[in-house]
């Protein structure tokens, strides 16, 4: 149920961030020199697995990780698939693109990290109360 909830939180926080304007060219994108951070995504990614993490209760770090890895891993898949000859510096080999997004990358699995340990020490604080 975690990963249904966390997955629910991304997919509808994504939609009302599209319904109310936000786009990639927005203020949302910090850049650094370690490459670009899309704040409200990693901000999204913690919300959603905080959820997911006060739904599972335990053993959904890991889970969690996995689920933000293997959309990085899509994203860049289909990213790697569209290289053509004229595309633009960042996005012209898997390197650039590890390198342009790694930043992303790791904050956002941070974030997921993050969001589930938070999440899981809510519900256990919210057992632990029930239960006294």
């Amino acid at each position: 149920m975690g990963c249904i909830a966390a997955l629910s939180v991304l997919l509808l926080g994504g939609l009302a961030a599209q319904l109310a304007g936000a786009n990639s060219e927005g203020g949302q994108i910090l850049h650094t020199p370690l490459g670009r951070v899309p704040v409200g995504d990693v901000l999204m990614v913690l919300l959603a697995m905080t959820v997911g993490g006060a739904i599972a209760r335990r053993k959904f770090r890991a889970v969690a990780v996995l689920m933000v890895l293997i959309v990085w891993l899509s994203i860049l898949t289909v990213l790697v698939a569209m290289i053509a000859p004229d595309s633009p510096p960042p996005m012209a080999s898997l390197p650039a693109m590890l390198k342009y997004n790694g930043a992303a990358i790791v904050l956002s699995l941070l974030a997921a990290w993050l969001g589930a340990t938070i999440g899981e020490t809510l519900a256990n604080r919210r057992t632990k109360a029930a239960a006294s």
